[in-house]
């Protein structure tokens, strides 16, 4: 009998995740690179260009993550709009 995988573990996704930035992960390394081997005044546009693919990534690839995890029912689906529609007690 296989061991099912447990409910709780976001393997799969995370997986799927990482495999899909894979190529933005190898620009990355290149553009660091690129960024070892620049003259003064590149260093700062090539640094900043790093910081900026390095951040886009990481956003989408945590935003992909929380919604696998939110269509398998791991997470609870987060709602700027939640609570009574009438406002607090009173």
């Amino acid at each position: 009998m296989s061991p099912s995988p447990e409910p709780g573990s976001g393997g799969a996704a995370a997986r799927r995740s990482l495999r899909r930035e894979l190529p933005w992960l190898v620009l990355a390394v290149a553009f660091l690179v690129v960024l070892l081997h620049a003259n003064a005044p590149e260093v700062w546009f090539w640094f900043g260009a790093l910081l900026v693919l390095l951040l886009w990534r990481s956003l989408a690839c945590r935003g992909r993550i929380r919604a696998a995890l939110e269509a398998q029912g791991e997470l609870a689906p987060t709602s700027s709009t939640s609570g009574s529609v009438g406002g607090g007690p009173g």
